[in-house]
């Protein structure tokens, strides 16, 4: 096995699977998990998220961390106003029973004004807004 040069920092919000595959520890698996979990999410907003892919070893991610950036954080918003359960539980951090949650509001209390409002529903803890705000908008 060869040893890796080293890299150049990459954007993890545009890398492809071999920019990915040049970090040190990163095989097309690992590569592969990243961008699909990137997809889902709709992008990063920081590159904390990238340790959270499935099944990535924490020490895996602590070698590579320095490594990312992020220069566009803009991710792609779901219209909680709009959104269907499907769209809604389809986001890797909203499970099935907040987004039924979700649709179960907007249907009894009308359209959202502001993304402040879901902190109303109660399975949306503050450590759950805190994660789920920056993927959602009231348009």
């Amino acid at each position: 096995s060869y040893k890796k040069t080293d890299s150049k920092a990459i954007d993890i919000n545009l890398a492809d699977s071999t920019e990915l595959v040049a970090l040190p520890g990163i095989g097309p698996s690992y590569s592969r998990r990243i961008i699909n979990f990137r997809n889902r999410l709709g992008g990063f907003y920081s590159v904390d998220q990238v340790g959270e892919t499935f099944g990535f070893p924490d020490s895996a991610f602590q070698k590579i961390k320095s490594k990312l950036f992020i220069s566009d954080s803009s991710v792609k918003k779901i219209s909680l106003n709009k959104a269907t359960l499907e769209e809604l539980k389809a986001h890797p951090y909203i499970r099935y029973y907040v987004a039924n949650a979700i649709i179960q509001d907007r249907t009894q209390h009308g359209s959202f004004s502001s993304l402040s409002d879901l902190k109303k529903i109660m399975l949306v803890t503050d450590e759950l807004y805190n994660r789920i705000y920056h993927y959602l908008s009231v348009d």
